[in-house]
């Protein structure tokens, strides 16, 4: 007799333990693909089985939506510890993998139940009645329980999978709004679970009998319920993904449309830049031919006003880079004349490479949008008032907001460094390694990820981060790009 209640002893205690290395295992096999380090996945798990053991084990009664809830929120706080950014998707992680275990734990045990009525009829007819005591019903509860562990483990995992499936595998920091519209379904679920046995409880305590106990067991209705509030989280998660994807394709497309919009200028600055010299090279003849005239008849001042005049429609048919490619000048040229405008110091030490095959194309969207940063940063800073101090360049001091731009060769490794005036912080994403943007609107946040993708198609890369440049803190962005041989 006390040998047998041993047996059983151990057996729910492992049982109970193996539960809660499942539970673990699951929950860190959820939450690895939006964890930046291994090590933080597996801590989590460790301290996901750690409070569940400390919980169940500590003489307080609670229910199990408490018990599971603060192991779950313990893994959360984890989290958020180890891996500060994200905290939304975070906690949308958390709160979506208790609301998974405890549907498979109920379906779980509903099919637990009829099972069990199954193997004490056929134990009956085998052995005859119900004896506890009996090694042959010790062995049945041995069974049972593995294929309890086990059928828990498939469902638990299996309905993580299926999520990943719905939502993706995408760090991001989710808005409340967002975060709001994904746990409704969740949070719904779970309240009227609890309804269900807040009703239960009040029967059984007002007329002493357990409700199943007289109208029978109700699990095939339970487990219906469970998938309901499922399949609601699923489709809640799969139609906001596909929405997240949407606004994203939109942004790309916005971005697209402005790296057009910028072809297009050049273009059109291109055909000026024609027209003008033609028209120059075709008066040409008659400017000299006055010139001439002028000199001739002793008017040497007016011949001079004539010659600066002349000077200047040169300088307009004419470029105010010269990086060594048409295309990169007018990119240059424009820019240079929009900080001119804004008041703004240019220092533009660019060189397109002469060796290799560089699509010119690429090289233009990453000036474009590291040079459109840079002064969009600059702006930001002179609307604070923020003081930017001043950069030493070539032995000069220049006392403005300025913006630097250089590009260097070594061996087969193209350069392109970008830096601006910049007292702010730099805040960093960990996933993706590039800042946080603090633009808002369509199309932001897409011209640094633009420039990595130029980069990488000639085996390269970017960097970015805070430093000191000429004497004063900048922003620096360096584009490495491997240049391939003719």
């Amino acid at each position: 007799m006390e040998k047998i209640e041993l047996y059983y002893k151990i057996a729910t205690h492992t049982y109970s333990v193996m539960l809660t290395l499942i539970m673990s295992f699951c929950y860190a096999a959820w939450i690895r693909p939006f964890l930046a380090r291994r090590r933080t996945v597996w801590l989590c798990g460790v301290t996901y089985a750690a409070a569940m053991e400390i919980l169940i084990n500590i003489p307080i009664s609670m229910t199990n939506t408490v018990l599971y809830g603060l192991g779950v929120m313990s893994v959360f706080l984890v989290m958020c510890l180890l891996e500060r950014e994200n905290a939304g998707q975070k906690f949308f992680l958390a709160v979506t993998f208790f609301c998974l275990q405890w549907q498979s734990l109920l379906i779980e045990s509903s099919v637990a139940n009829e099972l069990y009525l199954v193997f004490v009829k056929i134990g009956e007819r085998l052995q005859g009645p119900l004896n506890y005591e009996n090694l042959f019903w010790f062995r049945s509860y041995l069974v049972q329980s593995v294929f309890d562990l086990a059928l828990a483990f498939l469902l638990i995992y299996g309905s993580g999978r299926l999520m990943l499936w719905a939502y993706g595998r995408k760090r991001e920091d989710m808005k409340g709004r967002e975060l709001l519209i994904l746990l409704v379904p969740t949070v719904s679920g779970v309240f009227a679970y609890e309804v269900i046995r807040y009703y239960n409880k009040i029967y059984e305590r007002d007329s002493g009998k357990y409700v199943l106990d007289i109208y029978g067991y109700h699990d095939w209705l339970m487990i219906l319920y469970s998938v309901i509030c499922f399949m609601t989280i699923f489709v809640m998660t799969y139609v906001y993904r596909q929405w997240k994807d949407e606004q994203e394709e939109d942004k790309q497309r916005e971005v697209f449309s402005r790296q057009m919009h910028d072809l297009e200028s050049h273009i059109t600055e291109v055909e000026r830049l024609y027209r003008n010299m033609r028209s120059l090279r075709h008066d040409m003849g008659n400017h000299l031919m006055v010139l001439e005239q002028l000199y001739d008849a002793g008017e040497y001042e007016e011949a001079g006003r004539y010659a600066g005049t002349l000077k200047g429609k040169v300088q307009e048919a004419s470029l105010d880079a010269a990086s060594g490619n048409p295309v990169t000048d007018i990119i240059l040229s424009g820019k240079k004349k929009e900080m001119e405008e804004k008041e703004i110091a240019f220092i533009c030490d660019f060189h397109y490479p002469r060796n290799g095959t560089v699509n010119v194309f690429d090289v233009s969207i990453i000036l474009n949008n590291a040079l459109t940063n840079a002064i969009e940063a600059v702006e930001r800073e002179k609307m604070t008032g923020t003081d930017t101090g001043c950069i030493q360049h070539d032995m000069n001091v220049i006392n403005a907001p300025c913006v630097s731009l250089s590009s260097h060769c070594m061996k087969n490794m193209y350069i392109i460094e970008v830096a601006n005036t910049y007292a702010g912080e730099l805040e960093t994403d960990m996933s993706s390694g590039l800042p946080y943007t603090s633009k808002s609107g369509e199309g932001h946040g897409f011209g640094l990820t633009n420039i990595r993708q130029a980069a990488r198609k000639y085996y390269g890369d970017i960097e970015i981060g805070k430093e000191m440049y000429g004497g004063q803190e900048c922003c620096v962005l360096r584009v490495l790009m491997q240049i391939p041989e003719e």
